[in-house]
């Protein structure tokens, strides 16, 4: 037990809180991060951190901790290679999460933080003037609360602040893959189509090993793992060794009624869907929103109707450009697959602009309204959802 008030307490140690502590505890404030498990813990993830991330992140190098870089994507259909596209800069690091988790929790540490591993909260309790958070060696108070333990993270929902946003499944397996294939996907990331009613199949590389895995709508959730085993059949992997399996669920917020916060307590990453439904990536969102929710706590006004505001000024115009341009891309190819398949083949343009958004050099936004009648579209997809 301790009498210590804490400016703020952040509950999950990846990217976002791990953000949220080391821009916290730079400008000073005292600030604590709790996770559940003991550090560095493994996280169920493709790994795969768009290059834009990097300026999220204030330019950190985060090549100690990098497994590489992809330039390259790689389109198949059912495991059916189809086309290859590459870009003129990276597109994506590749990561292994456990480590690029604790390079971050690290910076944190180092600009002040105080870290605490192996400490689930266990209950949390709302005072007029502070948080009371419940942990296995005692209780901490904090004035401000930000949750970052993830999609499935029980905080908001004791808050109060939880909603039910869309959900996808995923499966991630990573395999020892033979030199062929780390040949085969070296700088170079395989994404598969034809999955019903949505998804898609990944290879992402990194060292010595490949990320398989398949994200797909949650009613499929139960085939998933087939899904996974005979697509890496169709790869030529499925006698490889099996380093570690893991599914999860990924959420998206639709809609600037769907809450993030309220009072002096935020919701960060996953924990508010801050992930964007056509790549299903969210460690870009992650890393944003912490900034955001720093800038928040550290204004002195209302925090939650400023983080709020400034995740729908920021954010969530994205996710709702890239849900457009999800629902297009799946609706065409699962109406004229071999059309939809040979005009991604030939229309550069549509790659060209997908590359400048991971780099950083666009956004989903600019680049839907671009796009020849793109209100009719919105419009018209909207009213199919």
């Amino acid at each position: 037990m301790t009498s210590e008030v804490w400016d703020a307490v952040i509950i999950g140690a990846g990217p976002a809180g791990a953000t949220a502590a080391r821009r916290l505890a730079d400008a000073g404030a005292s600030t604590l991060l709790l996770e559940k498990q003991p550090l560095p813990r493994y996280k169920a993830c493709g790994g795969g951190v768009p290059a834009r991330t990097i300026d999220l992140l204030g330019g950190l190098d985060i090549s100690p901790v990098s497994e590489g870089n992809v330039d390259t994507i790689d389109i198949s259909r059912f495991g059916q290679a189809q086309f290859r596209k590459s870009s003129k800069r990276p597109l994506a690091w590749m990561v292994m999460r456990d480590r690029f988790d604790q390079y971050l929790v690290d910076l944190a540490a180092g600009s002040g933080a105080s870290i605490r591993d192996a400490a689930p909260v266990q209950s949390i309790v709302e005072h007029d003037d502070r948080f009371e958070v419940e942990t296995p060696t005692g209780s901490v108070q904090a004035r401000h609360l930000l949750a970052a333990d993830g999609a499935t993270g029980p905080t908001a929902r004791w808050l109060g602040i939880d909603s039910a946003p869309t959900r996808s499944a995923a499966y991630e397996v990573e395999v020892a893959a033979p030199r062929s294939a780390l040949e085969r996907w070296h700088r170079a990331a395989n994404v598969d189509v034809g999955y019903r009613p949505w998804g898609y199949g990944w290879v992402f590389p990194k060292q010595g090993k490949l990320s398989v895995g398949v994200v797909t709508a949650p009613a499929r959730g139960r085939a998933i793992r087939k899904q996974t085993d005979r697509y890496l059949s169709r790869l030529g992997l499925a006698d490889v060794e099996v380093i570690n399996v893991q599914g999860h669920p990924i959420r998206y917020r639709r809609s600037v009624g769907e809450p993030v916060a309220s009072g002096r307590a935020l919701l960060l990453g996953d924990a508010a869907g801050l992930a964007d439904e056509f790549t299903a990536e969210g460690i870009a969102y992650a890393v944003h929103s912490a900034n955001l929710a720093a800038d928040a706590v550290l204004s002195g006004g209302d925090p939650a109707a400023i983080y709020a505001d400034a995740i729908n000024l920021h954010i969530q115009p994205e996710l709702d450009a890239a849900r457009t341009i999800s629902r297009l891309y799946y609706w065409c190819l699962t109406t004229w697959p071999w059309l939809a398949l040979k005009t991604s083949k030939h229309i550069n343009y549509l790659w060209r602009a997908f590359f400048r958004v991971m780099r950083g050099d666009s956004t989903y936004a600019e680049e839907l309204s671009s796009l020849p009648f793109s209100g009719t579209i919105t419009r018209t997809l909207s009213g199919h959802a």
